[in-house]
């Protein structure tokens, strides 16, 4: 899981209305245009759904029980929209083991502003568990 969310936090509101402000007055509508076919409609989508107040409710923590394969997560320290609370739900709900990456200087997408750490904080978290505990035995190389 890369910057999960299981709760919503004010830290998340405030962002969240920050974001659309800056949609509204800087060039993010354009940048985020290439990811999107239909560009308002996702922002507006996620951004209103944030901000609706019934939605300060929104809390999905009670489901991480049903995981039962170990988890890795990896959040930004610097994550503009969660902080490690949402890691210590995780911790706290879930009955696998989990694995916790905090990448340091980079905010709620580590994948983009920090891809090296991010790629490799996956690949041994892999490693460890495809390989090193499940082993290779009787499988084809």
């Amino acid at each position: 899981m890369i910057a999960p969310k299981f709760i919503v936090e004010d830290v998340s509101v405030r962002s969240i209305a920050e974001i659309k402000q800056a949609y509204e007055t800087t060039e993010l509508r354009s940048k985020l245009k290439r990811w999107h076919s239909d560009v308002d409609n996702a922002f507006y989508g996620w951004n209103r759904a944030w901000l609706d107040p019934e939605f300060r409710a929104w809390d999905i923590s009670e489901y991480l029980a049903y995981i039962r394969v170990p988890v890795a997560i990896l959040q930004g320290a610097d994550d503009q929209y969660g902080t490690i609370r949402q890691i210590e739900i995780a911790q706290q709900e879930c009955y696998c083991p989990v694995d916790v990456t905090i990448i340091p200087r980079a905010g709620h997408s580590p994948h983009r502003e920090a891809p090296e750490v991010t790629l490799h904080a996956i690949s041994e978290f892999a490693e460890r568990i495809l390989v090193t505990h499940e082993g290779s035995k009787g499988r084809a190389p």
